[in-house]
């Protein structure tokens, strides 16, 4: 329907042309005036109804038209909409990073997440920077929501980040109110297992889980997460703490690599 409008609208005065002739032709072979007088009347309705006919045709046409150029507006204005939304989410962030780094007491290397390692063994993150940035093999790595991990291999330009969520890695913690030291690590799931918290210390959920600061590779004091559940069993040692991570793996862009001298880089 729409291509015989476009057609119509284009050939419109080819078609009343040819339409118009060939009344003509039919009134010619009338003789009878009072016929013919009536044959005039119905021309001139029919002329009058293809007329509507054509200008309905334009309308519709130009209509159409008209709504195709208010879409690609539409979709023009959306995009730049959510271009727009994306800037001021990616400033507002920028700006956060930026006041924690200028407030840490640490000196740090900015990066941003490029992709994910492809380690079968490993969880990892593929970092912008690299040896040639100065980084260096199990330098922190953290956000300013708290820590994400360390780096455990690196190229010039690349640097493998080892996340909090692997099973590999064990981090040595604190307890920020009660000050007893554990280590945290990851069993497979959403949570963080928080170990060798002896069952008569009090654990209450919503306390904050920090770097103890005995470590080479962690510096004291950067949050890891806060306790979720605390569980306990009269025949077992320690408690079964678990510990929501303080940072959102699913959600990392940019984080901070802590910058440390060679001589303190060693093993956990």
């Amino acid at each position: 329907m729409r291509h015989f409008l476009g057609i119509f609208s284009q050939r419109r005065t080819v078609f009343l042309f040819i339409f118009y002739l060939f009344l003509s032709f039919i009134i010619m072979s009338f003789n009878d005036p009072f016929k013919l007088r009536g044959l005039r009347i119905a021309v001139l309705q029919g002329i009058a109804w293809t007329y509507s006919i054509s200008e309905s045709f334009q309308f519709f046409s130009d209509l159409e038209k008209e709504n195709q150029n208010l879409r690609e507006k539409l979709l023009k204005a959306s995009l730049q909409n959510q271009k727009l939304q994306e800037h001021m989410l990616e400033n507002i962030r920028l700006k956060r990073l930026l006041m924690f780094k200028q407030k840490s007491q640490y000196s740090f290397i900015p990066a941003s997440i490029i992709g994910f390692g492809q380690e079968q063994t490993i969880r990892s993150l593929i970092l912008n920077v690299g040896s040639a940035d100065s980084i260096r093999k199990n330098q922190a790595v953290l956000t300013e929501a708290g820590l994400v991990g360390k780096i455990f291999d690196t190229e010039p330009n690349q640097a493998l980040t080892q996340i909090l969520m692997d099973r590999n890695t064990l981090v040595s913690a604190r307890l920020q109110r009660s000050r007893e030291i554990g280590v945290v690590g990851w069993s497979g799931n959403l949570w963080l297992d928080l170990y060798y918290i002896p069952k008569d210390v009090e654990v209450e959920p919503g306390e904050v889980v920090i770097t103890s600061g005995l470590s080479r590779i962690y510096p004291e004091g950067i949050k890891i997460g806060v306790v979720a559940e605390v569980k306990g069993k009269e025949y077992e040692l320690f408690k079964e703490i678990k510990v929501k991570p303080a940072v959102n793996f699913n959600q990392l862009e940019d984080v901070f690599v802590v910058r440390v001298s060679d001589t303190l880089l060693g093993s956990e």
